[in-house]
């Protein structure tokens, strides 16, 4: 028989309790599980299958690792059976995981639970259910039947329907119950896995003349459309010169006499006429009435004749009213111009048809109703302009000769080969390329991703490209979707649960529409049998970390992936990340440089002066390039000394009334939301605070609340002062909502637009706030630091920061690294097209390292001074970093356990003699407190953090994150 391990989907820890010692080192298969492989599955279950398994009492899901012959030296229990038929996992995708694991230490199940499709891996809650059975009430204690008595009234966990009881346990009266048969566990889950999408597609199955045949014979029968029908359809033989119904009865025309009938005028007798039809005369009377037929009496003696008096189409439609059929006539000629068969949903809106329409239809044989897979794309209803691949510049020609030459001769790996390697080590040992990008704001590099894509689709593999915010993401598919028109689709946490599953689907069976994946850091995820290339555009940004457990870093995680699949991965930024850099100038990553901007080929909206008006490029003409933009840094204590208080320096205000004149576009930009950062009362200096998090509340205007930008807990604004009763409240600091408002009051022309996370809640809002901006429906676009990033704007020939001071001393290593950047890429905005740009950064510290690098594009010179700082302290890229922060709801518990833990990691470097580790802390982290916890943080420093962390178990309330982004 065979056995599988398997990783149970339940929280175990970083390690299974028993079983390892204190010196046992941390393994991620060390939280697997062995089980039988039934007869029924033998042969069918493969790594990467999602089974029911039992466990400790339950049915839980697992997902299977690796199958093996040989028996382990223990009883196990079968598998149950599998959640899917098909393995949710690939080879590549376990192997991933279980490198997150290690590298992050991280329960296994974590990362195992990033891969599977969205609902599908689901906890169960074991749930006690009243079971038919009749109670004996004699034979039950009072706290037996109080339990009983509850569970019938509702169902629920232990916690739950124990709740308010007093004295009840499971041994004495829950067990008891169960093994009566009174009570049964079951287990629930909170929502049903998700499945295709069906829809019923209406497919015509008649020709043209098929169904003018048929019309006649539709909807409801009714006596005048018989006659009507009777009297186009009989066929008259005349004998002496008088007209006889054939045998008595009437006698109907072919089809193919049909026609020629109806183009003759027949009479009929209209007491035979209502004899075959089965009438009285009134009907024919009324069809008269209308004018349909015509009643005639050729002499006194004669019988009444009837003669239609419609003939061809005419007479159709009266049939067909009369028969109350237009519905059907309608679906039958929306069937006919329609290409191809259409969804029901169509049918209904284009023709206001009922499903007993088209079932008297199907009946009829003239078409049929079935259901149908739908696919729930994202992209549906979008509408993209081809692109045709523009000349290169020499730059960007020299680049992408290198790249090409390396994706032309090297094989990319494959499932199958991921498949035959015996370790995690063989499989890191497939071939790849790893290539940083490093190429001024507006140099090309989406085009060099572009050609790279390109090149992979002509091998017949993936592409997944990667972009730090779903605010990149709309203007990010239009120029993938513009270029590779029906094989682009897109992956992010807005999309809905059913398109999500559905681009799992087509990316996992190599869809055409599942070629290019564009998406947030979680696309790495995705099931691809043929990944070719890994895009991570802006690779400097830290939202490519995961906040939560597994807390790993996409770009890290990308590299790995691209080793394991043998795929190229492609690190593209203006200001990378100093580990990036450095790796690169170390050689262990391939540096490739852009270092010019090339000029706009996108022709702006609007009207400017005739010499100004950029040129329009053709996809043939060659690429020119321009300088960057000039950056303008401005002393505000100046400005304060001169008299103006304002938001705006004289500069950024020039500046504003020249852009607005032109009609051109402004940025303006501030890394902070709301309207005021704190509101103090001027009596007594109390400044109101999150109870929960201890951070000062930022006063909204929306809403005219006080938000906590930590738990987002809302609290009402204050009359009077808490502490002093005081009604002199004052609200301080500046947020994007106090910008709009400045610039609406100083420039009352101008139209403007906010971007920032309170704007953007509802889906789609930041492709709108974006679509907006481009057609030139604003002036002015105020945001955060999601409009410093990659966005593409041809209008924006100003971009003024309003306070470049905002982060630049927090007690962060990555500080001056993160202003740095922002102040570099937000600065990119402007000056793309031939109109030019300017960039006016406002600050208090005008000579900081980091501004003046910044002021003047200079990544080389801030790379310089930043790597000696990093070189006095021994920060990243130099040691690596693991940080350890404890919360709890007592500071005292929080201070002790920190301080304990930190005496344990100094004890355990001594002893692993590991001179080249030291610890930063214990110390408070500085925000101290975040939702009613006190947080207190350790910090290893060391070229590799996990061989002290392996050996050390952490209790809980520790939250361990290997290669922070930050220390706050």
């Amino acid at each position: 028989m065979p056995f599988a391990d398997v990783c149970v989907n339940t929280p175990l820890g970083r390690r299974v309790a028993g079983g390892q010692g204190e010196d046992a080192e941390y393994d991620p298969l060390g939280q697997t599980f062995t089980y039988a492989v039934p007869p029924r599955l033998a042969g069918r279950l493969r790594p990467g299958h999602l089974a029911w398994v039992p466990f400790r009492g339950r049915r839980l899901q697992a997902v299977v690792l690796r199958l093996s012959d040989a028996p382990p030296a223990f009883d196990t229990h079968e598998i149950i059976s599998l959640v899917w038929a098909q393995p949710l996992l690939t080879p590549a995708q376990l192997a991933l995981a279980h490198w997150i694991s290690e590298y992050y230490l991280s329960p296994l199940i974590e990362a195992l639970r990033l891969m599977l499709p969205v609902g599908m891996a689901q906890r169960g809650r074991t749930v006690l259910v009243r079971t038919a059975e009749p109670a004996p009430a004699a034979d039950l204690t009072p706290t037996q039947a109080a339990l009983l008595a509850r569970i019938a009234e509702a169902e629920g966990e232990w916690a739950e329907v124990t709740a308010g009881l007093r004295g009840v346990t499971q041994r004495d009266d829950l067990e008891p119950l169960i093994a009566a048969g009174l009570i049964t566990r079951e287990v629930a889950f909170p929502t049903p896995p998700p499945r295709p999408k069906t829809d019923r597609q209406v497919r015509l199955l008649a020709d043209a003349a098929t169904i003018k045949a048929a019309l006649p014979t539709l909807g409801r029968a009714t006596k005048q459309a018989e006659v009507l029908t009777r009297i186009a359809d009989c066929k008259w033989q005349m004998a002496d010169g008088k007209q006889q119904m054939a045998n008595g009865k009437l006698q109907f025309a072919g089809d193919a006499g049909r026609d020629a009938i109806r183009n003759t005028q027949y009479a009929i007798p209209l007491a035979e006429l209502c004899q075959a039809v089965g009438c009285t005369e009134a009907p024919v009377k009324a069809l008269a009435k209308r004018g349909w037929v015509t009643i005639t009496r050729p002499g006194p003696k004669e019988p009444a004749m009837v003669s239609l008096a419609l003939e061809g189409d005419a007479l159709l439609d009266a049939i067909v009213e009369l028969r109350g059929a237009h519905k059907h006539r309608a679906v039958l000629e929306a069937l006919l111009r329609h290409d191809g068969p259409p969804w029901i949903g169509w049918v209904y809106a284009e023709t206001g048809a009922t499903l007993d329409t088209l079932r008297d239809l199907e009946a009829a044989g003239l078409l049929t109703v079935a259901e149908e897979m739908v696919w729930r794309d994202p992209l549906a209803g979008q509408e993209f302009t081809l692109d045709q691949p523009p000349t290169p510049t020499e730059d960007q020609e020299r680049v992408w000769e290198v790249i090409r030459g390396r994706l032309v001769n090297w094989k990319t790996g494959t499932a199958e080969q991921i498949a035959d390697c015996k370790s995690q080590s063989a499989i890191c040992n497939l071939q790849s390329a790893i290539y940083l990008l490093h190429g001024v704001t507006g140099s090309g590099k989406t085009e060099i991703y572009l050609r790279a894509i390109a090149e992979v689709l002509r091998q017949g593999k993936q592409a997944v490209a990667l972009v730090p915010e779903i605010a990149l993401t709309p203007q990010t598919i239009r120029r993938f979707a513009a270029r590779f028109p029906g094989q682009v689709t897109v992956w992010h946490s807005a999309l809905s649960d059913g398109e999500r599953f559905d681009v799992w689907r087509r990316v996992r069976t190599n869809h055409p529409a599942a070629q290019v994946v564009v998406g947030s850091r979680s696309a790495l995820f995705l099931p691809f049998p043929a990944l070719g290339l890994i895009v991570l555009d802006e690779e400097h940004e830290p939202s490519y970390k995961q906040e939560r457990t597994p807390r790993y870093h996409g770009r890290t995680a990308a590299i790995e992936l691209g080793r394991i699949c043998s795929a190229a991965v492609l690190l593209g930024s203006a200001t990378p990340a100093l580990e990036t850099y450095h790796a690169a100038r170390r050689g262990e990553i391939e540096l490739l440089t852009l270092p010019k901007r090339i000029l706009g080929r996108t022709t702006v909206a609007g009207r400017p002066p005739a010499a100004e008006q950029p040129r329009l490029l053709t996809a043939a003409a060659p690429e020119e390039t321009t300088e960057l933009p000039p950056v303008q840094v401005v002393d505000m204590r100046q400005e304060l000394r001169a008299g103006n208080r304002s938001m705006f320096s004289r500069p950024l205000s020039a500046q504003m009334r020249r852009v607005l004149a032109a009609g051109q576009q402004a940025i303006l930009y501030l890394n902070r939301r709301g309207a005021a950062t704190f509101v103090m009362c001027r009596d007594c200096g109390r400044v109101e605070s999150c109870a929960r998090c201890g951070v000062p509340l930022t006063y909204h205007s929306a809403g005219q609340a006080l938000v906590c930008h930590h738990c987002n807990r809302r609290s009402p604004t204050p009359a009077t002062c808490a502490d002093c009763g005081s009604r002199r409240i004052r609200y301080f600091g500046a947020g994007t909502e106090n910008v709009e408002e400045a610039v609406k009051l100083e420039f009352p022309q101008a139209r403007t637009l906010r971007w920032d996370r309170d704007v953007t809640v509802a889906k789609g809002s930041h492709d709108a706030i974006l679509g907006r901006f481009i057609a030139h429906d604003a002036d002015v676009l105020i945001g955060t630091q999601m409009i410093a990033k990659g966005l593409d704007l041809p209008l924006v020939t100003l971009v003024g920061v309003i306070a470049a001071d905002v982060g630049l001393f927090l007690p962060d290593f990555r500080a001056g690294e993160r202003t740095f950047q922002l102040l570099t890429q937000v600065a990119g905005r402007a000056g793309r097209t031939a109109l030019g740009g300017q960039v006016i950064v406002q600050t208090y510290h005008p000579d900081h390292p980091a501004i003046v690098a910044a002021s003047r594009h200079d990544y080389e010179a801030f790379y310089r001074q930043e790597m000696g700082f990093r070189r006095e302290q021994n920060y990243p890229p130099l040691r690596r970093l693991a940080r350890l922060v404890y919360h709890h709801s007592q500071r005292a518990k929080a201070q002790a356990e920190a301080t304990r833990l930190a005496k344990q990691l100094r004890g355990e470097i001594g002893r692993l003699e590991l001179a080249d580790t030291d610890l930063i802390g214990p110390a408070p982290c500085f925000f101290a407190m975040q939702r009613g916890e006190h947080r207190w943080h350790v910090v290893v420093r060391s070229p590799d953090p996990a061989t002290l962390l392996r050996r050390v178990p952490l209790p809980l309330g520790w939250r361990l994150d290997i290669d922070p982004v930050d220390l706050l």
